[in-house]
């Protein structure tokens, strides 16, 4: 059971969540955008068990009409841990 002290102080059982957004770009697809993502968050972020893909977009080549850049934007929830 989730409550409050008296202090106003919440119990261990409360979970709180931070919530990131990350841009993953590459040349070849918007799977491979969203992995860089995960790849760079994982630099400083710990132990990612899930995303939600928010965006995806792309850059044309005005010459050639063809897709040259992959963009995804990346959620990515993570648990905030309490100072003792």
């Amino acid at each position: 059971m989730t409550s409050k002290s008296e202090e106003g102080r919440q119990t261990a059982t409360t979970r709180v969540a931070k919530i990131v957004e990350i841009v993953g770009t590459s040349e070849k697809s918007w799977e491979d955008a969203a992995q860089v993502a995960i790849e760079e968050a994982r630099k400083t972020i710990r132990g990612i068990r899930g995303i939600k893909i928010k965006d995806m977009t792309a850059r044309v080549d005005p010459n050639s009409g063809r897709l040259v850049e992959y963009r995804t934007s990346v959620n990515r929830s993570f648990g905030v841990m309490a100072e003792d």
